[in-house]
């Protein structure tokens, strides 16, 4: 159900059966592109920086999501806020991206494990590790983040199994036809699986 309702949103803001790629003019042109763009435009004009403070606000009496960090690139064509926070466990490094649509009530989180050993030596890995407070596990963390954004922020998680759900006859950006997914419709062209976490 709640697919055909958004498949049904996501027509409203991206033309069907158009190419973004080869038929751009008409594309760009098109009154669903106008439409995404107008609502990206006023969000990141009238209510980005306002919306911004407050979710960070939400997370500075936490020891480590209080170093969230706001990377939203609307001028990229997100339709989402991303904010970033990295963190070491067990000698690894994790960024947990946390992905806010601005276009449906919707939240997703992304968690990454990055090559550390690109950025740091073994043994300043080993005293980053001594020197963090942190000792809840990452999906511990991940825990509170979803809890705070559900109960304080009143957003749902977006359906995982939504994530991969592709919209066949709809083109945007780098994604051609059979290839944009119902995920890229409503927050950024990242590849997201049901197994995240």
């Amino acid at each position: 159900m709640i697919n055909k309702v958004l498949k049904n949103l996501a027509y409203l803001l991206y033309p069907r059966n158009l190419s973004f790629d080869k038929e751009n003019s008409r594309y760009i042109a098109s009154d669903e592109y106008l439409r995404l763009n107008q609502i990206i435009g006023k969000f990141d004009s009238e209510i980005k920086e306002i919306f911004s403070k407050d979710i960070l606000k939400e997370f500075e009496n936490d020891y480590t999501l209080k170093n969230f960090t706001d990377n939203t690139l609307f001028n990229w064509g997100d339709r989402c806020m991303t904010f970033n926070v990295t963190l070491i466990e067990d000698g690894e490094m994790y960024t947990i991206s946390l992905l806010i649509s601005v276009i449906v009530p919707y939240y997703a989180i992304k968690c990454q494990k990055n090559m550390i050993e690109l950025f740091f030596s073994e043994s300043r890995i080993s005293e980053l590790q001594e020197a963090n407070l942190e000792r809840r596990k990452l999906k511990e963390i991940i825990f509170e983040i979803e809890s705070i954004i559900e109960k304080k922020l009143l957003y749902s998680k977006f359906p995982k199994e939504l994530y991969n759900f592709v919209i066949e006859d709809v083109s945007f950006q780098e994604a051609d036809f059979g290839y944009f997914k119902m995920f890229n419709a409503f927050f950024n062209n990242l590849i997201m699986t049901e197994n995240e976490e």
